[in-house]
């Protein structure tokens, strides 16, 4: 072992390193959105003009300022239940400029609310959390706390919530953590389609008065732009046009069915044909929640039966579970929170059995291993089957299943590959 290995080992290296980065300048930049207000039920459109800057992700978001509306001659309170901001983005779908498709992600409130449970701890929920509306529950009501109020004869509050870029889609969290491209980002559209305030809103119930709509206003993303040496620009533009850009990412297909009451079972088909599928998890939400400002459309509590995962000719897990604990423990090891001490969950036993309950599966065949999940096709068909206990009311299965996708982008076109 040389002098040098055996100093750099025991840390006793006094020596300034070289310096690497070709990175000129940083600045925030704001992607304003189409127009500045949005009601429930509209489509948010908005066209990144970006330039030769690269995008760094992880110090970007999404950010809005939210007015609830209801009759003028009431008083209300209502806040986001168990979700957040997020509880407004029914569906997003994401272009290139040239217009291929990067992502077309249904219901993409309820996934997001449920995937930061199992992924984000309690501290992360009181930090990021809170700017993007998270609450925690009161201890002495167990109910989650009124954000929004209307008290005669005030004016509704105005809020501002900030959502991180990664927490928007999981395209913008691409795979090895590198900057997005500006062949990528130039010319971006970002299509959001808004929820009902029947789903999104929940009525706390304290005033007489129900709220009624909201509008979105001021929206816009707040980019952090990094800007290169012309060297090492020229150098990703010239294998950009050589060889294209492979920029990977974690994409959702959503598939959901509903299930009449009384309905002893449920089978659901997930029909998408992927070559790397991380796994699947599904949820349950009673109809009449969907309906209702007054009940919480993001609770989905677990329904104790049977169930399992079939793909192809093999069967996740190998037996039915029946167990609600044994549920949960299959919850934390698709989510990858066994392994290590500091993957917690803000995810207990009872917020399982009654706030976050899902019937998952992970189809990675070590966690350890990159590229190690499994094809999903026509002779490979992914299938969930669940025997209820006892036969609930009225509901709606979704299911999310997670895989691998890749994108090769030029200078001036792109191509999905999954």
């Amino acid at each position: 072992m040389s002098d040098n290995s055996v100093l750099f080992t025991n840390n006793l290296l006094y020596q300034l390193p070289v310096p690497v980065s070709v990175a000129t300048n940083r600045t925030v930049k704001k992607q304003w959105f189409q127009n500045r207000q949005y009601d429930a039920g509209q489509t948010m459109t908005c066209l990144w003009n970006t330039g030769t800057d690269f995008i760094d992700h992880a110090n970007s978001s999404l950010v809005f300022r939210v007015k609830v509306e209801g009759k003028e001659n009431e008083a209300w309170t209502c806040g986001w239940g168990s979700g957040s901001a997020m509880n407004l983005v029914r569906n997003i779908r994401i272009y290139h400029r040239s217009g291929t498709v990067f992502t077309n992600t249904q219901k993409m409130n309820l996934y997001r609310k449920t995937t930061d449970n199992y992924v984000q701890n309690e501290e992360w929920f009181k930090s990021v959390g809170q700017l993007m509306g998270y609450t925690t529950k009161d201890p002495n009501t167990g109910l989650y706390p009124d954000i929004f109020s209307y008290a005669l004869p005030g004016v509704s509050d105005e809020i501002t919530f900030v959502i991180p870029l990664e927490k928007v889609h999981s395209f913008f969290d691409p795979e090895g953590g590198v900057f997005i491209p500006s062949n990528i980002s130039s010319g971006l559209r970002v299509e959001i389609d808004l929820e009902t305030p029947e789903i999104a809103l929940l009525n706390g119930g304290v005033e007489a008065g129900s709220p009624s709509g909201y509008k979105i206003i001021d929206c816009y993303f707040r980019t952090s732009s990094v800007s290169l040496m012309d060297s090492a620009q020229a150098s990703i533009n010239t294998s950009a046009q050589k060889q294209s850009l492979e920029y990977l990412y974690t994409d959702i297909f959503t598939s959901q069915n509903s299930h009449p009451g009384q309905n002893a079972s449920v089978n659901l088909d997930i029909n998408k044909s992927v070559a790397f599928c991380n796994g699947a998890y599904c949820v349950t939400q009673d109809q009449t929640s969907l309906n209702n400002i007054g009940d919480d459309a993001m609770i989905c509590p677990y329904k104790t039966g049977s169930w399992w995962y079939s793909l192809g000719s093999n069967h996740y897990p190998n037996q039915k579970i029946e167990d609600s604990r044994i549920a949960y423990h299959n919850s934390l090891m698709v989510f990858d929170k066994l392994k290590h001490d500091f993957k917690n969950t803000s995810v207990t036993l009872q917020q399982f059995n009654t706030e976050n309950g899902i019937y998952s599966v992970t189809l990675e065949r070590d966690t350890s291993l990159a590229l190690s999940a499994s094809p999903v096709n026509a002779s490979r068909a992914l299938r969930f089957e669940l025997f209820y206990n006892q036969p609930p009311d009225a509901q709606l299965v979704t299911c999310y299943m997670t895989y691998l996708t890749s994108a090769r982008c030029t200078l001036l076109s792109a191509r999905v590959d999954v």
